[in-house]
């Protein structure tokens, strides 16, 4: 059975995810069997992807392609999450694997024939990643992390919020069978905070790199977090292209000058570059002496296991 909830554009705009968390309890619901929905054929569905590996301006992104009669950019819809433990449990693969493709038709319809479904899933659905691209063989994905010591400085920063955050991504990682750096549970349970969110970003970034041998340059990019800050013109443009949006120059300074690169993409306040800086400036002082030596030991065993610290692909 597959919920609908009646969310209209401006719904998804003040919505930080869809999610019951984040959606008015109001809306109108409907529950539909999915054997009763009529779905699209995957090929004729322009739908494209925002993978991320957490707290690297993904949310911003996906903000900035709510471009009406163009793009629409979905955050972190749930059903995703739901499809992504569904498959990770379910016996018989191949129909799992056909229910996460009707689930994900079912998602990528456009709010308007002429645009452009923009899917940014949750970091924890990237090991569906890869299924996702075979289902959808028109589809193409921008890969964005932040840079390790900037990502550990974020989970330092949100304290014991962010170190329970990054332990249940680790976990929920593991479970899938998707870390695999040399160690066993045991000496896991031995690391601090800030090395299991470093496991679990090199384990992100095993994905990405996996997915980019399979799939190639011409339907992967990547960036991270802080080049999309510095050059963020290039970079939608860079993007609009690989989404094959074409956008032209006034549209996207629109974007960069818009509420996107301008406000909290959590909390919608007024925070621009120059805040993100000093916010993360905070952390990393206070924590800088465990970020260096975590991020260091992080490099090593991303040498000894062959995982690249920095992608292939650049979108720039």
């Amino acid at each position: 059975m597959v919920h609908f909830v009646y969310a209209p554009r401006q719904v998804h705009q003040s919505a930080t995810f869809i999610s019951d968390e984040y959606l008015p309890t109001n809306l109108e619901r409907k529950i539909i069997s999915r054997t009763d929905v009529a779905v699209p054929t995957s090929a004729d569905i322009p739908v494209h992807f925002i993978l991320h590996s957490g707290f690297c301006c993904s949310t911003l992104l996906a903000r900035a392609f709510d471009l009406e009669n163009i793009s629409m950019g979905l955050k972190e819809p749930v059903i995703l999450q739901d499809a992504t433990g569904y498959y990770s449990g379910a016996p018989d693969k191949h129909k799992a694997r056909e229910i996460v493709g009707n689930l994900l038709e079912l998602l990528a319809r456009p709010f308007n024939p002429s645009e452009t479904t923009i899917v940014k899933p949750s970091c924890i659905v990237n090991g569906l990643a890869e299924q996702f691209l075979d289902l959808l063989p028109n589809s193409r994905a921008l890969l964005i992390h932040a840079p390790l010591p900037v990502f550990l400085g974020s989970i330092a920063r949100k304290q014991i919020t962010g170190r329970l955050w990054a332990r249940e991504q680790f976990a929920e990682l593991r479970k899938m069978g998707l870390v695999d750096l040399g160690f066993d549970d045991d000496q896991h349970f031995r690391q601090t905070d800030l090395q299991i969110a470093a496991a679990g970003w090199l384990a992100q970034q095993s994905i990405f790199q996996k997915l980019i041998a399979r799939f190639g340059a011409d339907r992967i990019k990547t960036i991270d977090s802080e080049t999309l800050l510095a050059e963020p013109h290039v970079a939608m443009t860079n993007m609009s292209r690989l989404y094959q949006l074409d956008l032209d120059d006034r549209q996207i300074s629109h974007m960069v000058d818009g509420p996107a690169f301008n406000s909290h993409s959590k909390h919608g306040t007024e925070f621009d570059r120059d805040g993100r800086n000093e916010e993360r400036s905070s952390a990393e002082t206070l924590h800088a002496d465990e970020i260096e030596k975590v991020a260091f030991w992080a490099g090593k065993v991303a040498e000894a296991v062959g995982i690249d610290i920095d992608l292939k692909a650049p979108l720039i």
